[in-house]
């Protein structure tokens, strides 16, 4: 199957993934308002956040090294066992933490979920080292596709304000988990010459596990920070305009593993810099629209809870051009061995962060509340991808590539 043909699948499979997570958000918040989506939004992000931090870039580094042959699948096999048993702990940790005062269902079903995902993450990998794309993105789509039915039994059943979020996305990773687990179960193993150790795969998972870590942390971060400033009210708008930004980012998620897969046979830096440069183009226009009818339409539809709700999506758009630019670059990073390009490029990202939220806590900021908040989000992604375009520089001009 071409390129094209499989970016095509991806975007039919995984976008019902995608719309499925996007319905079910859209769905409570205009059930049950800004407080119940806000919190559901919220149990989502903790889970990707801490199932990142648990991953330790294993699914990345077990890739990478079984495509390239130096790693055979059984031993990558093991290192999904270890890696369910460590998420487990750190679920667990994390719930002690941050989650004290809840009851002990609480922190069982978020260490459970975490530990899921974790599984659910690695067996994604190996599925597109051996398995055709197509069982790629039904393992990709299928947790969001549970979670809408979920949220829909839920909203049903009328327990949705108090529903246990944290045990629903367990069940729908778990199930995911399960079907790809099945498909690798057949015997398939290719000899490896040389097989790595330990070394060469926590280098590289590492530097994943850096950039997906501070990245997700960074989501969680800013929202923890609006539900502080602006109370559940002011969360609802900010996570309710950032999952209407991940729709147009989607895209570039679903093809970031293929292209990893394509970009590590074939050099792809000349393809990675024009297909960056489409989508910042696309989506800075997209912002620029958004914005101008933010004064007409200014709650998304969404109803008076939602007020000022687009100018803050006009601003998280602009930073989603930045940031769908890091990501195409961050998947050629990869390709050539050198992830921890993205390790700095989500530093940048942080300094940036502080930094706003310190101008804005001592009123030296050019605006206020929820927007005042996406304007530094946008302005910390783009400190992220100018780390990319500086080293994409420095790589040009050490190694300049001829001209046709």
């Amino acid at each position: 199957m071409g390129l094209r043909r499989e970016l095509a699948v991806s975007l039919g499979l995984q976008g019902a993934g995608a719309a499925s997570v996007l319905l079910a958000t859209l769905w409570l918040g205009l059930r049950d308002g800004p407080w119940v989506q806000g919190g559901f939004s919220r149990a989502k992000s903790e889970i990707e956040f801490v199932a990142a931090f648990a991953m330790f870039g294993l699914p990345q580094a077990l890739f990478f090294f079984v495509k390239s042959g130096r790693l055979s699948a059984r031993s990558a096999h093991r290192w999904v066992g270890a890696s369910a048993v460590l998420a487990l702990v750190v679920g667990a940790g994390y719930a002690l933490i941050e989650h004290r005062t809840a009851s002990a269902f609480t922190a069982v079903t978020l260490a459970t979920a975490v530990a899921a995902g974790v599984v659910h993450g690695q067996l994604r990998a190996l599925l597109l080292v051996r398995e055709r794309t197509v069982w790629f993105n039904v393992a990709t789509a299928l947790p969001q596709v549970v979670v809408l039915v979920g949220v829909g039994a839920a909203v049903v059943a009328g327990v949705a304000p108090q529903a246990p979020w944290f045990a629903l996305f367990g069940l729908a990773f778990a199930v995911a988990a399960g079907l790809a687990w099945w498909r690798l179960a057949r015997p398939a193993e290719t000899p490896v010459a040389g097989e790595i150790g330990w070394r060469p795969l926590a280098h590289y998972g590492a530097a994943a596990w850096l950039t997906a870590a501070l990245s997700t942390a960074a989501i969680v971060a800013t929202q923890r920070w609006v539900e502080s400033d602006q109370g559940r009210v002011g969360l609802g708008q900010f996570t309710m305009a950032m999952t209407l930004v991940q729709v147009p980012l989607t895209p570039i998620s679903y093809a970031a593993p293929l292209l990893l897969r394509r970009w590590m046979e074939h050099s792809g830096s000349r393809a990675s810099r024009r297909a960056g440069a489409a989508v910042f183009l696309g989506l800075v226009l997209l912002a620029a629209m958004v914005g101008a009818a933010s004064g007409a339409w200014p709650d998304l539809g969404l109803g008076a809870a939602y007020a000022g709700a687009t100018a803050a999506l006009a601003w998280l758009l602009a930073g989603g051009a930045a940031e769908a630019s890091s990501r195409v670059l961050t998947v050629q990073a990869s390709a050539i061995g050198l992830p921890w390009i993205g390790v700095r490029a989500e530093v940048a990202r942080w300094l940036t962060l502080l930094v706003g939220a310190l101008a804005l806590g001592r009123g030296v900021f050019p605006a206020h509340g929820v927007r005042a908040v996406c304007m530094v989000w946008a302005a910390a992604a783009a400190a992220a991808a100018l780390v990319f375009a500086w080293h994409a520089r420095e790589r040009r001009e050490r190694a300049p590539e001829r001209r046709p």
